[in-house]
This record gives structure tokens, sequence and C-alpha cells, in this order.
């Protein structure tokens, strides 16, 4: 007893210590960060582990991290940045420049404040338009040190609420650029008790963050699961929250953040963004996009993995951990899928921008203890490539788990017209998915020809797991803790060490015709332990292609015993399929349906089970509600 109360008074201790000591490094408000934890008392984990409440070691955890992306951020060279973007002449050099002097303002002492502050004002006087990648960054560092602001710099401020300049704060570009632009315009007009000249403004802002969150709860997203983009919609919301004086404001912004957070950790993969996304295609492990930065600071792993966060993620990053922003705690477990696997994932989702068109794009997501397998369909063949966001979805994903936690391998199946790593919406590419198993099929119509759609289809998976081993049609590769199996059609099929020059460090399938066909296994190799009973488990599979050469159809009955069948259609973008014996209906699928995730299409309601606990958030009329 002596012992455990002797534990308790110094994990006491150096709560204290840590709490004065992050006090004096970040001047926040009063409210922001009551709970900061030292370093001193992340080293002591070890000891204090056992004596220490299960949150309280989360949100030690987090500041540890937090103080690991704001040094790796703030060691940058501010004369070296601001040389290059005067050099070539960026339009957005706030971009690059504001993170490091966020980042160094949040590190106290440590350095020069006085350089970070004409820094600021140069950028304000070359570059002074109010624009969404600057909003971001300009908003936390005016409220978060206010109180220590030169005078010319709190004018500059002052000058973003005054006409024809607050205008700025309304302007229009994709969904994430008005979750930051807007969203942080907002804060700035209700949380700094400064006049606005044109109130109307603020209240348009409002209208259409309720707009929003009315489209998230009802029908879904339009820039659904961007592993690029979401991290920046984040940011907006996130300063909103921090900063708003309102609290209606701040219910709205949370709302929105647990939309995000909810839909990132039903897919996220071990540290890498998994299954379909509107834009981007995650390939790194907590290091590959701006969504497992902010992932990363939510629900990751050690300190050292700030070191590998490339400069391109880690503001997104930054903002996260410099926020009083939590996601509810029964994500935690789902996020890091501490629950029992397998399960599988259904949802629809919205055309972008649209507040009426729900069940646009369909999506299946399977993940189980090793891997994660994600599909979507999209009803256009599309033949643009610019303007457009085709050449950005992630389409087919296997993600296969690194039990080193370091590098994630990433797996993709489709057409090539966007780029041979086999990544976008290619014209012609359709899919049917259940549990670990997809049939894949693009038949070139005269339209895709005359547009230049390649012939030839690819699976795409990293060099280092070398040549595939073969059994009969089928080529298979051990990736760490699963097996992918793959069975190609087409005129010829031929295997590629590399990519191409630019992408030398993965390997293709390629299979060539204006005819070509897959099937895709995923098996997990605590069910099949060596090659012998794979091969075995292969042979009882059940593969029909005798009406594929004419008729564009195919069946599988998968390692799963699951039966898959599918009808190309040549002239649209979704083939006739069926599962099981069962037709594939699209129509009214809802907006999310999993075990751990639910939201009903129209409803108004979305549900989280987990072992963390059970969650709800409802729309109503005048407010989010929290059940």
């Amino acid at each position: 007893m002596k012992l455990r109360f002797l534990l308790l008074a110094i994990a006491a201790l150096f709560t204290l210590i840590g709490i004065a000591n992050w006090a004096f490094v970040l001047p926040v408000r009063s409210q922001t960060h009551a709970t900061l934890l030292s370093q001193e008392y992340d080293r002591s984990a070890g000891i204090l582990s056992a004596s220490i409440p299960n949150d309280t070691q989360e949100e030690a955890a987090f500041q540890a991290r937090s103080l690991a992306i704001r040094e790796k951020i703030a060691a940058q060279n501010l004369d070296e940045l601001d040389a290059w973007w005067r050099r070539e002449k960026l339009d957005d050099p706030h971009k690059y420049l504001l993170p490091v002097l966020l980042a160094r303002l949040s590190l106290g002492n440590r350095y020069d404040s006085q350089q970070s502050w004409n820094m600021l004002l140069k950028l304000d006087k070359d570059q002074p338009n109010l624009y969404h990648f600057r909003s971001v960054f300009d908003i936390p560092i005016f409220f978060r040190f206010r109180d220590i602001l030169p005078k010319e710099v709190e004018a500059s401020y002052r000058s973003m609420l005054d006409a024809p300049r607050v205008l700025e704060w309304m302007e229009q570009g994709t969904e994430n650029h008005m979750f930051m632009q807007r969203l942080s315009g907002l804060a700035l007009m209700d949380g700094s008790g400064w006049p606005n000249a044109l109130p109307g403004v603020a209240a348009t802002n409002e209208a259409w963050l309720r707009a929003e969150l009315n489209k998230f709860l009802t029908i879904g997203q339009g820039e659904f699961h961007s592993s690029t983009y979401y991290g920046y919609a984040i940011a907006g919301l996130l300063n909103l929250y921090n900063f708003a004086h309102t609290p209606q404001l701040k219910q709205l912004a949370k709302a929105a953040l647990d939309w995000y957070a909810a839909n990132m950790a039903i897919r996220l993969s071990w540290g890498t963004a998994g299954g379909a996304g509107s834009r981007g295609f995650d390939r790194g492990t907590w290091d590959g996009s701006e969504l497992s930065a902010v992932a990363w600071m939510w629900w990751g792993d050690r300190p050292e993995t700030a070191q590998r966060i490339g400069n391109r993620y880690a503001p997104v990053a930054l903002l996260a951990a410099l926020s009083d922003y939590r996601p509810p705690v029964p994500f935690r477990a789902i996020a890091r899928k501490e629950v029992p696997l397998p399960f599988q994932l259904q949802a629809s989702h919205p055309g972008y921008f649209s507040y009426d068109e729900g069940n646009r794009f369909w999506e299946t997501f399977y993940v189980t203890p090793d891997y994660s397998l994600g599909t979507l369909l999209e009803p256009q063949r599309s033949y643009q490539v610019k303007g457009t966001i085709n050449a950005q979805y992630a389409i087919y994903k296997l993600v296969v788990r690194d039990p080193k936690g370091v590098s994630n391998a990433v797996v993709s199946l489709g057409g090539t017209f966007h780029t041979p790593m086999a990544t976008g919406r290619s014209p012609g590419d359709q899919y049917v998915q259940q549990g670990s198993a997809v049939i894949y099929q693009l038949r070139l119509n005269d339209q895709d020809k005359a547009a230049g759609v390649p012939a030839r289809s690819h699976l795409v998976l990293p060099a280092r797991y070398g040549r595939p081993q073969r059994h009969g049609n089928w080529y298979i590769w051990r990736i760490e803790q699963t097996w992918l199996c793959a069975r190609p059609w087409g005129e010829t099929i031929s295997w590629q060490a590399t990519v191409s020059e630019k992408d030398k460090d993965y390997q293709a399938l390629a299979a060539m015709g204006t005819q070509t066909a897959w099937i895709t296994d995923a098996a997990r190799v605590a069910d099949y332990p060596d090659f012998q009973s794979l091969k075995s488990a292969l042979d009882k599979t059940q593969v029909s292609d005798h009406s594929w050469e004419k008729l564009g159809q195919l069946a599988y009955t998968s390692l799963q015993n699951e039966r898959l069948e599918m009808t190309y259609e040549p002239d649209g973008g979704i083939g006739r399929a069926s599962i099981n014996g069962k037709e594939r209906v699209l129509k009214n699928w809802p907006v999310l349906a999993s075990p751990y995730l639910k939201e009903d299409l129209d409803s108004g309601l979305l549900e989280v089970l987990s072992p963390g606990g059970q969650w709800r958030l409802r729309a109503t009329l005048t407010s989010p509600k929290w059940e």
C-alpha cells in the first residue's frame, strides 16, 4: 500500500510540473489545454503506467506527439524558405512559412519571436490576399499569441474585418477550401470581439456550415475520405472549435469534427488511410498523407514517428497538435482496430457539392487483423483529364499491415488512363467485392478507344515483395502476414519488375488487350500457414469464365466461400453483379453500414458502437445533439 501511495504522489508531482512547463512554452487562452502534460511526465511513463488512468496516459502520449511535431516543423530554416518562395514566385507562401512561425512561437523562448513577427508582417505586405491555405495558420497565430502581438501585427489582423477585405472570408473553392477559409474567418469574426464591417459574411458562413453538417448527416459527403484534403477541412473546423466565442458555433464545429473523425477511424488501417476515397491515394504509414498525419496526432504511435512525417503533411498535424479537440473516446478502439475483426463496411456518397443527390458513389470496405481492402463504384465513363477529380479517386485499395508499424504495403488494381500506378478512376473500370475477393473488368468500347484509354490494366504492389509465385493461372505473393492471389485475363499477361522509371519502388502485373479482367483474393497467413495449404484452398475455389470473352461474364467462389458474379456493362460505369446468388442493388444504400459505424440514408443520425462505448450524433433543426 505504501508503494502504491508513493507512486500516486510521484504521478501527481510530475503532472503539476508538466502543466507548468507546457504553459510556459505554449501561451494560449486560459481555458485551452488545461490538462497538458510535460516531457518529464512522458519520460516517467514506464514507472507511472500502473497508477495513471488510461485517459491520462492517452493525453500524455498526445502531448509527447504534439511536442515532437512542433519541434520538427520549427527546425526548418525560415530564411531559406523566404528566399525560396520569392525565387519561385509562389502565390501561396503562407502555406509554407506560417506553420514554421506557429511552431516556433508555440515553443516559447527557444526561438526569437521578433523574427517571427517581422516575417509575418513582411508576408502580409508582399502577399496580402486572405486565402485558404493561409487562413488556417493565420488564425491560431492570432488567438494563441494575442496577448503578446506587436501593435503592427495586431493592426494587420484588425484590417481583416474591414470592408472590403472581410469579403475574402466568403470566397469560393473546393469543399476543403471553403472549410478552411469560411470557418477560419468565422472564428476571427466571432472570437476576436472586434466589430465586423459586413456582418452578413459571418451569417452566411454559419449558414453554409449548417448546410454542410446537415448534408453529412443525411446523404454523406462529396469529398469523402480524402487522404489529401481531410486534414485541411479539419484545420478550418479546429479553428472554429478552438476560438469561436459563441457556444453554438463551437457545437457545430465539434459535430463536423466528430463526423470526420468517425469516418477516419473506421477506415484507418494501421497508419494508412485505407479503403476508397474521393481525393488522394495514401501509400504511407502515418507519413504518407495529410489525413494520416492528423490521425497520428489523435491515435498514433511513438513521438519519433514525427521525424518521418514530411513537411508536406506535418502542418495539418501541427494544427491538431495545438488544438483542444479530441475525438470521442469510443472512436479510439475502432481507429486502432482494437475491435473484433473482420468486419465489412458498405457506404454511399453524394455527388461533389451536392445537397440532394445521394447514392452517387458506392463503397465496400473489408478489414481483418492483417489487411484491409476497399473498392468504389462510380456510374460514369468520364474521359476528362483537366478540371476533374477522376484522377484522384482511390477505386481499389488493399493495405497490408506491416507488423513493425513502419511501412504498410499498399496495392492498387485498375486501368491506366491516368497513371500506370492504376490509381484514379479509369473509364470502364468495373468492380464487385465481397469480403476478401474482387472481380474487376475493363473492356474498351469505341468511345474508350477514341479517347485513348490504354488497352491494359495493372495490379501494382511494392517491388520489395519480388516476383509472384505461380499456381496454375494464379499469381501469388506473400506480403507480410497476408497472401495476395491474382487471376488475370487478357491477350497477354506480363510481370514488370518496376512500374516505370518514376515509380521504381513498385512492380506491376499487367493484363494487356482491349478486354482484360481480374479476380483477386486475399488471405491471412494465420489461416494458410504455408504455400501448400494456400494452393490446396485455391484448388477448392471455383472460377467460371466460359462466357467471359463474348459476354463479359465472370463468376468466382472465393476462399471465404463467397460467390461473386459480374456481367460487364459495355457503355456504363457499373457492371451487373450478384453476391451469393442475390442481385447487387445499389439504390438506397445507407450512408454508412457496419457493426461499428452506422448512418441510414436521410436519417440525420450517426451511430458509433465500439468496446469504448456507444455514441450518437443527431441533426436537429436548431443544433446538433449528442446522445
